[in-house]
């Protein structure tokens, strides 16, 4: 069961996303550009095929598409449940990215089969982009 969470931000929004991963064992990234600060709420991450020993990690950095320092370790060895099997994560509490910041999602494939990956950011604030 969800904790109860007290923002007086303003309203949710949500954002997609996907990741193109090839059959070619390798990490693939999606960069969560934040240009405007607003807070992660939680999100979905839905892969279209099954990867037995494929992984996700979730990062958020200081910086634009990965650069900078980690600010927080979100989740790492988050193993893809099956094809069309969606991982929904509600964060505890909210994670505050701030303008310049950006959320790294990479999916790891070793089990070297090709599929898209689905994003669902549920976010909580000013909207994120113009």
């Amino acid at each position: 069961m969800a904790l109860t969470k007290r923002i007086k931000l303003g309203g949710a929004y949500y954002e997609g996303y996907k990741i193109a991963v090839s059959a070619t064992p390798a990490d693939y990234p999606v960069y969560i550009q934040n240009d405007r600060g607003a807070a992660l709420n939680g999100m979905s991450i839905i892969p279209d095929s099954a990867g037995s020993g494929d992984t996700i990690k979730i990062a958020h950095y200081s910086g634009l598409s990965g650069a900078g320092h980690i600010v927080a370790l979100i989740a790492t060895n988050v193993y893809n449940m099956g094809q069309d099997s969606a991982i929904v994560l509600d964060f505890p509490a909210a994670e505050l990215v701030n303008a310049g910041e950006s959320i790294k999602v990479t999916y790891v494939n070793t089990a070297s089969i090709a599929m898209n990956v689905h994003i669902l950011t549920e976010w909580v604030g000013i909207q994120k982009t113009a």
